[in-house]
Parts: structure tokens; sequence; C-alpha cells
């Protein structure tokens, strides 16, 4: 995995952001070969949970993609507004100066931190727990996506032997 991803998956535990890794870092800590450039997260939105974010992207030096105030995601109307009238998917943060230093918010209730932490398991990342989406999960959403990207079908070739690898009984 990346430096850039590590720095903000370590920067976002040591600050005490509830969260859960999805999207392509989370297929990648699963065990698939893949490039992946930006952090999907499902955030717990209680607002202390976000202010400690929200400190955590500041220290980082990310900032809001869109002119819209980070602190909206405190609003649960907010971020409704935002899906309903501008069919947001996430919120963006990113690094103006470097720009592969991305993280993504999910906006979508299915894409939910109690729908993704219900299936959640912890690895450890430089010695710190990091909960990510499930193998079962992660699959379940990939299926989901239309269209399907032929980087969606290749993870969910890989995610797939992740599994069947997992499953095979030893010994």
């Amino acid at each position: 995995m990346t430096n850039h991803i590590n720095e903000i998956l370590l920067a976002l535990t040591d600050a005490g952001v509830d969260f859960v890794v999805g999207g392509g870092v989370a297929a990648v800590l699963h065990g698939v070969e893949r490039v992946t450039l930006d952090v999907d997260l499902a955030l717990n939105m209680e607002p202390a949970n976000v202010e400690k974010f929200l400190v955590a992207m500041h220290d980082l030096g990310l900032q809001p993609r869109v002119p819209v105030p980070a602190r909206d995601l405190m609003s649960p109307e907010a971020v409704r507004r935002m899906v309903a009238e501008k069919g947001a998917l996430v919120f963006s943060f990113v690094d103006f100066n470097r720009p592969l230093r991305h993280v993504d918010i999910f906006l979508r209730q299915n894409l939910s931190f109690e729908v993704l932490k219900a299936s959640a398991q912890v690895i450890f990342v430089g010695g710190r727990a990091i909960q990510i989406i499930g193998i079962d999960k992660l699959l379940e959403i990939k299926r989901k996506i239309l269209p399907l990207r032929d980087k969606d079908l290749i993870d969910i070739k890989e995610l797939e032997k992740v599994k069947r690898s997992r499953e095979k009984p030893s010994g």
C-alpha cells in the first residue's frame, strides 16, 4: 500500500476517528493486488467523531474538493440534501498540492458506517487496528455497481479468489 494511504489511515486512527475502510483500499487490505489512489471511508457521523475527522483532515492538509463547508457532514439534513439534490455519492477531501492524497466519505445510506461496521473486520496497519469492510459485503457492493467497470470485474474475481483461499481447510 502506498505511503500516502498509510499516512491517512494512521493519522485518522491516531486521532481516534471511528471509520470503516471500503473501496479499493479495502480490497488491497484483503489481499487483492491492485493500484488505488483514494481512500474510501464510511465515517461514524456522530458530531464528536466528525469533529475529530475534520481536525485530522486539516492536520493532513486535506480540504473539501467542492465549495461546501466540511462541517455540513455533521448535519444529517445537509447530507440528505447533498445526496438528493446533487446526486452526491461521496464527500471528497483532497490535498490540492499533492492530489494523490484523497479521501472520499460515503454519503449514501447503503454505504453508511452502521451498515459497513456490521460486516467489518479488524486488520493491523502500522501496529494500529483498522476496521475494513468484510470481504462478503465488499463483494456484494462491487457486484451491484452499475455499470460495472473493468476494475470492478477484476476486483470481484480477485476477491473471490482470496475468499476461496481463506475457506480452504488447512491440514
